[in-house]
């Protein structure tokens, strides 16, 4: 027995570990998650056009959270923090390559305990099990790259053969007498933002044209085309996950920087580009048409989850459940804490020392508060009077007692730690994080 499992049983009550086909009767959980998916790309998120119809539907019958930010910008590291409510320090999956920890108990585990079959299906490179480790729990894993995506090395599946690969699993592998957590994850509209046929967005005005306007619509063709999958998704698996009977998730593991503060891509800093998803649930349980405009974070999700099918979980989660928030909304105090990290640099034993990280952030009361180890200096944005995060400003808006740099300082002091550590890479997953851009200089 794993360390996790051996804490999943401390965790999860007894009845609850009942053999396949007697487990406790609950519905079934469908997370869908897309790479690099900024929120401000959706139209119910505010994208000036109708070109995500699909997921604007899902939100229509469920909650929409307007205000969720990721932990960190990197795939790997943010949906280790997804599957174990952690930041990364301390579920130790800091960097793409780098594994998350042995020993902390993952979404997949926590319902495979309590009888759930568990099936995820990726598209992202950064995900294979020997480099995020965030297959853990899962029973089926389909990692199987058949196809590039692009011609430029990255492997990455485009979504109709990951859609493909789950209705062929669902016809062959599913066993009905269990409830199913399901995991799809999709990469578009990850870099190079291809074009679909029939699926361009209205071109901005000339005069509003400004430098790299061609590839924000590029991306957001590709946005577009993403929905259309999703509905295509939706439409594969209703006879086994019945939207009335169906936890459904939509959520990104990051956003992406479109030029903003002259920056392209993710992973590097802590703004909000890289850093605001979407996060939209729908099923039973879930009031339908709701939107909560508190402060939410990536990782609320796993004990959401949790409370709403009455299983117990880790005691040490750093998210909170958002059912409440449903009914009294969130906290504006409510501190929510950010990394951005140096890529993963491989030396001769096959990793960079874990000295720190480029920035740590810290949202609370419309404040962020932003920490850089390089030039070792502090700068606040005042959110509500600049949320474009245009000017930087040498002291915080608002008094706070600890102060608001000290509360950061002090909390990142504290925060549990581990220094993960990856293996020797293969030269094909060093050649495919290099296409994807995840290994370089910091």
């Amino acid at each position: 027995m794993t360390p996790a499992l051996r804490l999943l049983v401390a965790v999860i009550p007894l009845a609850l570990l009942a053999a396949p086909g007697h487990a406790v009767e609950r519905p079934s959980v469908l997370v869908i998650s897309i790479d690099t998916l900024r929120a401000d790309a959706l139209s119910s998120y505010g994208h000036p056009h109708r070109i995500t119809p699909n997921v604007d539907a899902l939100a229509a019958r469920g909650v929409l959270h307007a205000d969720t930010l990721t932990t960190i910008g990197k795939t790997g590291p943010a949906f280790a923090s997804l599957f174990t409510s952690l930041y990364p320090p301390t579920h130790g999956a800091r960097r793409n390559g780098v594994p998350l920890r042995p020993d902390v108990p993952t979404l997949a585990e926590i319902l495979g305990a309590a009888g759930y079959q568990t099936a995820g299906f990726i598209s992202n490179w950064t995900l294979r099990r020997n480099l995020a480790a965030v297959d853990r729990g899962f029973e089926h894993y389909d990692q199987e790259f058949t196809r590039k995506r692009n011609l430029f090395g990255a492997a990455e599946r485009d979504a109709p053969s990951v859609i493909a690969a789950t209705e062929q699993w669902l016809r062959t592998g599913r066993d009905r007498d269990r409830p199913l957590f399901l995991w799809v994850h999709f990469s578009e509209p990850h870099d190079p933002y291809d074009r679909h046929e029939g699926f361009d967005v209205p071109r901005p005005p000339s005069a509003e044209r400004s430098k790299g306007w061609q590839k924000r619509w590029r991306y957001a063709g590709e946005v577009a085309y993403v929905d259309h999958m999703v509905g295509q998704l939706l439409d594969a698996v209703a006879e086994d996950l019945p939207a009335t009977d169906t936890l459904t998730v939509f959520v990104a593991d990051h956003g992406e920087s479109l030029g903003e503060h002259g920056y392209w891509g993710h992973g590097k800093n802590t703004l909000w580009p890289n850093l605001e998803i979407p996060l939209i649930l729908a099923g039973p349980g879930i009031p339908a048409g709701r939107r909560v405009d508190g402060p939410a974070s990536i990782v609320d999700l796993l004990p959401t989850l949790l409370d709403l099918l009455e299983l117990d979980g880790p005691a040490n989660m750093e998210g909170v459940s958002l059912v409440g928030a449903w009914r009294a909304g969130l906290p504006e105090d409510r501190r929510r804490f950010i990394f951005a990290d140096r890529h993963t640099v491989l030396g001769n034993d096959a990793r960079e020392s874990f000295d720190h990280p480029l920035e740590i952030a810290l949202v609370t009361r419309g404040v962020k508060t932003v920490y850089d180890f390089d030039a070792r200096r502090a700068r606040f944005f005042d959110l509500r009077k600049d949320p474009q995060e245009l000017n930087p400003l040498e002291n915080p808006p608002i008094a706070a007692k600890p102060p608001l740099y000290r509360q950061l300082a002090g909390w990142y002091r504290d925060l549990p730690k581990y220094l993960g550590s990856a293996e020797q890479l293969s030269d094909e997953d060093l050649a495919q994080l290099k296409s994807l851009g995840y290994v370089g200089t910091p």
